[in-house]
């Protein structure tokens, strides 16, 4: 059980701030969404967020200790990023035995049975491993590290579609037997949106909105039907984005429906629907990039 707080985090690169006074508390047994627009901004973000990096300016506490340069703390955090790597010799066993070296709460079993379901050898060696297994093997890692505070820099983003759904599924399952802190960077969201507490959007280095999941169940939905009926029923409507194609409308809503205005939507045969978390990180994204303009 752990909380890392971030806390006014800057990090500069030729006297700019590619990480601009990022501040938040992560707390324990939650599982965290971030989505960044630019893999460059998240890949430095996730750098400082572990330590792995220093901050400029800043600090990055875990369970009240400074992380930064602290062994003892860095056990309990386990950061997989996009490029991490081993040895093309090295062996599944050999870097298994790594972790367990390194990580108190290694669960070797758990490893065993993951490679079993996804087809990789224990005596094979890490360089054999084809993109897909690779990617997996390298998620495989964080789940049975069982660090108090697991980070993944886009999990599983070379494996095939459906080694992806069933890693998933053995994380979701994972975090309900062993609940413990999970940040994952992400380039496609909705498809672990069913494990998601919490999803925060960025731009250019800065956390410009976040959200529960149940708040944006809740306050986001689309409405869709033909162009003229629609436009007519939208006054005093917030609208977040707006798609025309053909004769169909579909807008983006920012506002929870009352009962009356559900029934008048539906009254006029307008299409009630949730909106992808990606696509309403793409409206924001769209506003402010609309603001800055002018």
């Amino acid at each position: 059980m752990s909380v890392l707080i971030c806390e006014n985090l800057v990090k500069k690169s030729n006297n700019e701030n590619i990480i601009k006074n990022f501040s938040y508390n992560f707390l324990d047994n939650q599982i965290y969404a971030l989505v960044e627009k630019n893999e460059y901004y998240q890949h430095e973000l996730l750098n400082l967020i572990c330590a792995k990096n220093k901050a400029d300016e800043g600090n990055v506490w875990i369970d009240g200790e400074l992380l930064f340069g602290n062994n003892e703390m860095n056990e309990r955090i386990c950061f997989i990023a996009k490029d991490t790597t081993f040895p093309l010799t090295m062996k599944i066993s050999q870097i298994f035995k790594i972790m367990s070296d390194f990580y108190p709460k290694w669960d070797t079993a758990y490893a065993y049975e993951l490679i079993k379901h996804f087809g990789i050898e224990l005596k094979t060696t890490y360089s054999s491993l084809n993109k897909s297994k690779k990617s997996i093997f390298i998620g495989i890692l964080g789940l049975a590290s069982r660090a108090n505070v697991t980070i993944f820099e886009n999990p599983l983003s070379e494996a095939d579609i459906k080694d992806r759904y069933d890693y998933f599924n053995f994380l979701y399952k994972h975090h309900e037997i062993y609940p413990r802190t999970f940040i994952i960077s992400t380039t496609f969201v909705d498809e672990i949106a069913y494990l998601i507490d919490k999803v925060l959007f960025f731009d250019k280095g800065s956390l410009f909105a976040h959200f529960t999941m149940e708040e944006i169940k809740a306050n986001f939905r689309y409405l869709s039907g033909k162009t003229e009926v629609l436009k007519s029923l939208l006054a005093g409507v917030k609208m977040l984005g707006v798609e025309e194609r053909g004769k169909t409308l579909t807008v983006c809503v920012h506002q929870k429906l009352s009962k009356d205005e559900i029934r008048k939507f539906q009254k006029y045969l307008i299409k009630i629907s949730e909106v992808p978390v990606h696509n309403i990180f793409i409206y924001l994204i769209n506003l402010r990039e609309i603001k800055e303009k002018m």
